[in-house]
């Protein structure tokens, strides 16, 4: 029975995770109708043999992510923001930002591995909760438009700037398991790269490859890497240990506020 329960704030997390991805997929099915680029037969076409029934299913499983997202998500975190945690979230936004430029490897169609430039973000939405990471998050997106954008469509845009690094505040749901929410923070950035690359860059996939599968390996080839470098570096002994305080600080400092 304890042990039900202990799992159950991260089995409500994984499952507010699966509503977001549906979200994101039924959106970027949305951009590129909405885009011009193609149709929703288009976006299939690659998908031998898929029936309307499985298209039926997919529009059923996007609505229950819609109902999971709204009904499992806990009630608000309280808007106010104290000095500290400004002071922390642009101290956050400020060493992602540097991190982002420090190149480990470049792909030459866009993506790098950096050395964990994802991890401030990820973290502050670990202590401060997703209410006020997405905050953040959707803050270093607007930062991040100023490192040379690529831009072929204003949907492409959102896809992979806007919603791709603010969907890194989602590690807030997951607030007893840091390495839980670094992966599915980097999943749900994965996952609009991926989305664009099918809807706006198929032309890049070699002669005879499905835009599907070129793009799942094309991205997975940085991303894959930088949320193992920021599970890496969080495993490091005294890295986890501070973690652990700052979220035991924060913690009890919010249940000061309340019972104040």
């Amino acid at each position: 029975m304890d042990s039900q329960k202990k799992n159950s704030p991260e089995l409500k997390a994984w499952l507010i995770m699966l509503a977001i991805a549906f979200l994101l997929t039924g959106v970027g099915l949305l951009l590129f109708i909405l885009s011009g680029v193609g149709t929703a037969s288009d976006f299939f076409a690659d998908l031998a043999g898929v029936s309307p029934w499985m298209l039926v299913a997919l529009v059923v499983l996007m609505g229950a992510g819609v109902f999971l997202l709204t009904k499992m998500t806990d009630k608000p975190a309280a808007s106010h923001w104290d000095t500290k945690q400004l002071v922390v979230a642009a101290l956050c936004i400020a060493l992602s930002f540097v991190l982002s430029y420090i190149k480990i490897y470049e792909l030459p169609n866009g993506g790098s591995i950096t050395p964990a430039s994802m991890l401030p973000i990820l973290l502050f939405a670990y202590i401060y909760g997703p209410v006020k990471g997405f905050l953040v998050a959707f803050a270093y997106s607007l930062l991040q438009m100023t490192q040379g954008m690529y831009i072929v469509h204003w949907a492409q845009f959102l896809l992979d700037y806007v919603f791709a690094f603010t969907v890194l505040g989602a590690a807030g749901f997951f607030r007893k398991n840091f390495l839980s929410g670094i992966l599915a923070g980097g999943l749900l950035r994965y996952l609009c790269a991926f989305l664009s690359g099918v809807i706006f860059f198929a032309e890049y996939a070699p002669e005879g490859q499905s835009p599907f599968v070129y793009s799942l390996l094309y991205n997975a080839s940085y991303m894959v890497p930088e949320i193992l470098i920021c599970m890496g570096i969080y495993l490091l002994p005294g890295m986890r240990r501070t973690v652990d305080m700052l979220k035991a600080q924060e913690t009890a400092h919010a249940e000061g506020t309340k019972k104040a």
